[in-house]
């Protein structure tokens, strides 16, 4: 009989089982990567608006603060009251000087016109004029009518008859203040003109797809790429229809704009109440899920293709040995196959008869006793036979009379130390295995001990003895002699864990547990001990010890500031400690959980991924309850976390290191010409003077004083040179007490005064 119907089950379910999950697992990958991917492309979008809100705050604030400080200043308050005729000529180069100061590449900042209505005169980039003959005086002087005395607002330079920009900018952000400062009385402003294609270049970031710009809080647009969009409300703009999904002062939403979806990103700023808006097209966001979509359905497709071929040609092989035993039995038996069943019905009536035999079935058992006796010993220790069974196999096994010659019994547990980290290949540890069971039933009397088994790497050793045996204490020979000779056969050392002695031979899976239990102990005792369950657990108060917190946090901060030296001393402490006071197995594992929860707890606060710690798909927890001995324990939390810790800590801290010495010069290059002190600095970075002072000598080898005389030095020089000041002047800017200290100073460095230096180098250029 051919009766293919199995063949045809085998590749049927063959095809369920293995297609099915590729596709539930195909669909579930995509899904999830598509999800990650998305929320990872949206949390990069709202990164980037911010950090382009960043950038352009950072000019405004800059440009906000330099020109308060102006605006402020001593020679503002002379200027202000001056008509600046031809005798204010000082006053004027002196005004022009400080203005000039202002305009720099990193403030944006293009021009600054200072005008005066009760002096009647306007300072802009052609010079001084009257203001009552400007074209623009009506329009300037408008602007007195502003409601804070300083404000950001968008001008176009066409409104005006004279531009206001140097440049072909057709609009600039400009903060207009008004003048004097320290009046209620305003009769002066100050126009400090950025053009808005100098903001532009900041947001448009090469590699940036979006449509970014910013508005101001009414939403209408003051940045853009596209000019001709700058002064329009967003809403008459074709990006959006209302401002509805502007509820919060930051998030995301999607538009639907000529049939394309797009995802607005927004933020508001705390500082003007500017809105920085970034507008995303969703087919290109998510055109990578898109391809991985398509990836994954051609992987799918390929996989289920090559499951079918594979299922069929295995189906094949398998179903060949049935076909031809069905082919056997159709030839030998036929009458066992005159009714027309399915092969699986064939085999199973002709199984069947082979065992039908009852003395066959007692031949293969008594074949497989000896196998049949070491599943039951084994099973003795690790499961929990009823009595009655136990005795049933006691007897089938002719194990009852010598289990009923002992009067006391104890389980020993045998356990190699070490065995894991010795350079053995697999087959040696097997070797090893057998050769350490039979010195153990070499050493041991047969009529003293049941057949020894292996269990999770542990040998099990039930013995018996009389109570006069128990007396004269042959339990204790017992075990060392067999440490002993497994030592000097293998020179190997092993641990031995002894239960309490019991009466009942259904304790025996107690004994095995407790026996298990003193091998523990190792942990402390160190290796190749003997460790009796009775003496660790005598009737004795428990005592209760203190978690050794204080060295735990002083470790902490020690993998904190990256001293590894310091940390290896205060885990030795804290192992000291816990070993020390610890009184079993369970209470310095808890300990060793608390440290290793902690030591999670500081990687997670400090945003420390498991990858930079090199861990991948493991349990710390579970690596951490195998370690036996209290010098992989140390090791274990050394190489494991904390060097790893210490290292990321470390390069962090170089990296905050030269951050905080780039803005320390950044003030020394801004403030040179100021009683600018290290004190001050450190006020506004928020540090300790003293730890900025060694920050900034260990990453330039200068002293912040060495720094700021050679600033002020090298500008010294620069000055007499390039302009006509006087040594005297130089010398005040400098905040030289008076100018003989300056010129002492001066010929100390460069051993000639600042006249002969003026006139060499003045000759030369």
């Amino acid at each position: 009989m051919k009766n293919q119907s199995l063949l045809t089950k085998l590749i049927v379910f063959a095809s369920i089982v293995s297609i099915i999950p590729v596709i539930v697992v195909g669909v579930f990958s995509y899904m999830q990567s598509s999800k990650h991917i998305q929320e990872k492309v949206n949390h990069e979008k709202t990164q980037v608006i911010r950090q382009i809100q960043s950038n352009i705050e950072q000019v405004l604030v800059t440009v906000h603060h330099s020109v308060s400080k102006t605006t402020d200043s001593p020679l503002m308050e002379s200027v202000i009251r001056s008509p600046l005729l031809a005798e204010d000529f000082s006053i004027y180069r002196e005004l022009r000087q400080e203005l000039s100061n202002l305009r720099s590449y990193d403030t944006k900042v293009d021009e600054v016109i200072l005008l005066n209505l009760q002096e009647d005169w306007i300072v802009d980039y052609t010079g001084i004029s009257r203001l009552g003959d400007h074209p623009d005086k009506e329009l300037f002087l408008s602007y007195l009518d502003l409601e804070h005395n300083s404000t950001w607002i968008l001008l176009n330079n066409a409104d005006f008859e004279e531009p206001i920009l140097l440049g072909h900018c057709p609009y600039t952000i400009s903060l207009v203040k008004k003048l004097p400062p320290k009046l209620s009385e305003k009769y002066g402003l100050a126009f400090t003109n950025i053009p808005t294609c100098s903001l532009a270049e900041m947001i448009n970031v090469d590699e940036l797809s979006d449509e970014v710009m910013i508005t101001d809080e009414d939403y209408t647009i003051i940045v853009h790429r596209d000019p001709n969009l700058i002064g329009q409300s967003l809403v008459d703009t074709h990006y959006i229809e209302s401002l509805e999904g502007f509820s919060e002062r930051s998030g995301q939403f999607d538009v639907l704009n000529h049939e394309e979806f797009y995802t607005v990103t927004y933020h508001k700023s705390d500082f003007n109440d500017w809105n920085y808006i970034s507008f995303n097209s969703i087919d290109v966001l998510t055109q990578e899920s898109k391809n991985i979509g398509w990836i994954t359905f051609l992987m799918i497709t390929f996989i289920v293709l090559t499951c079918i071929l594979y299922i069929f040609i295995i189906s094949r092989k398998l179903y060949s040995p049935v076909n031809k035993l069905v082919a056997y039995i159709e030839e030998h038996l036929p009458e066992q196959t005159v009714k027309k069943r399915n092969e699986i019905e064939i085999i199973e009536d002709h199984i069947s008869e082979l065992f039908s035999s009852k003395s066959h079935l007692e031949k293969e058992l008594r074949e497989h006793s000896q196998q049949m006796k070491t599943i039951f010993i084994n099973q003795l220790f690790t499961g929990d036979y009823k009595r009655s069974e136990i005795q049933e196999k006691l007897l089938d096994f002719e194990l009852s009379d010598l289990v009923q010659s002992w009067e006391r019994m104890v389980v020993c547990t045998i356990h190699i130390d070490n065995l894991d980290k010795l350079n053995y290949q697999s087959h040696d540890l097997e070797r090893i295995s057998f050769a350490v069971k039979n010195i153990v039933e070499e050493t041991v009397p047969v009529e003293k001990r049941l057949p020894t088994v292996w269990t999770d790497k542990v040998l099990i050793l039930l013995l018996g003895f009389s109570v006069e045996e128990i007396q004269a204490d042959q339990l204790f020979n017992v075990t060392e002699k067999v440490q002993t000779n497994i030592h000097e056969t293998l020179n190997i050392c092993v641990s031995i864990g002894v239960s309490r002695k019991f009466a009942d031979i259904k304790a025996a899976n107690k004994g095995y547990k407790e026996g298990i239990d003193a091998l523990k102990h190792r942990m402390t005792l160190g290796t190749g001990v003997i460790v009796h369950f009775s003496a660790l657990y005598s009737e004795k108060q428990a005592a209760v010890f203190d978690y050794p917190k204080r060295t735990e946090e002083e470790l902490l901060i020690a993998i904190k500031l990256g001293e590894e030296d310091k940390a290896k001393q205060q885990l030795k402490i804290w192992i000291e400690k816990v070993f020390k006071k610890a009184q079993s197995p369970q209470e310095y594992q808890i300990f060793m959980m608390e440290l290793l929860n902690n030591l999670l707890m500081l990687k997670q606060e400090s945003q420390i991924s498991f990858e930079q710690l090199n861990i991948y798909h493991v349990s710390l927890y579970e690596e951490l309850l195998q370690l036996n001995m209290r010098m992989e324990v140390e090791q274990w939390f050394l190489t494991r976390l904390i060097q790893p810790l210490i290292q990321i800590f470390q390069k962090r801290k170089e990296s905050q290191f030269h951050n905080l010495s780039e803005k320390i010069i950044d003030m020394i290059h801004q403030r040179y010409d100021e009683e600018i002190t290290l004190e001050e600095c450190a006020a506004e970075l928020h540090y300790n003077a003293n730890y900025l002072s060694s920050v900034f000598k260990q990453e330039t080898n200068y002293t912040f004083s060495e720094y700021l005389s050679m600033f002020r030095f090298k500008m010294a020089k620069k000055w007499l040179v390039e302009t006509s000041m006087t040594v005297k002047e130089i010398a005040d800017q400098l905040q030289y007490k008076n100018s003989q200290n300056f010129i002492r100073s001066f010929k100390k460095q460069e051993e000639m005064t600042p006249g002969q230096y003026r006139k060499k180098y003045q000759k030369i250029s």
